[in-house]
């Protein structure tokens, strides 16, 4: 039976339920988090970058190195988690922009624009991602993320919760 008057409930009721209050989100975005595969294997067996030397671009040995890393981007976060932490300057994420057509998965099924939950499937997807790039960053590092508007608006939310909305610089749009 709900209580609909506050003579109703008890004191520790009260505090039980003013603790459960204290810890709603007050702004920001609610998604449900999906597990995903890659998350779950890389808990189990952590990848292991390789180098390319096909790929390598030739610089001043006396520079410092910079480094391209192609592939999965969770795999790579992961890794970089354990050998770069606090140490990145840059990172450039181009994901998917989730609209039904370019093939975006999750949970090997392709998320179709007609799924009432592929806002927060891929919420759930990002989000994985840009925390694990938060620890990889500098104090001082930028990160670059292209996106459409079908996920921008979203995007920015999380980007406040994950990293703090002080710490967004800009948005550039092009055509």
């Amino acid at each position: 039976m709900a209580k609909n008057n506050l003579s109703e409930w008890s004191k520790e009721e009260l505090l039980r339920e003013i603790k459960k209050l204290k810890k709603r989100k007050k702004y920001g975005i609610v998604w449900e988090d999906k597990p995903e595969k890659v998350a779950e294997l890389c808990k189990e067996k952590l990848p292991i970058l390789s180098m390319d030397s096909s790929k390598e671009i030739g610089t001043d040995s006396k520079q410092p190195v910079n480094i391209l890393i192609e592939g999965d981007n969770y795999h790579a976060l992961s890794v970089l988690n354990y050998t770069h932490k606090g140490k990145i300057d840059v990172i450039y994420i181009d994901p998917p922009y989730n609209r039904g057509n370019e093939g975006f998965k999750y949970n090997d099924k392709i998320v179709d624009d007609e799924d009432p939950y592929r806002h927060s499937k891929w919420l759930s997807f990002i989000g994985k991602r840009l925390t694990l790039a938060k620890f990889v960053l500098k104090r001082n590092g930028l990160m670059f993320i292209s996106v459409d508007e079908n996920e921008f608006a979203q995007l920015k939310l999380l980007c406040d919760e994950v990293f703090g909305e002080k710490h967004f610089v800009a948005c550039v749009t092009w055509r």
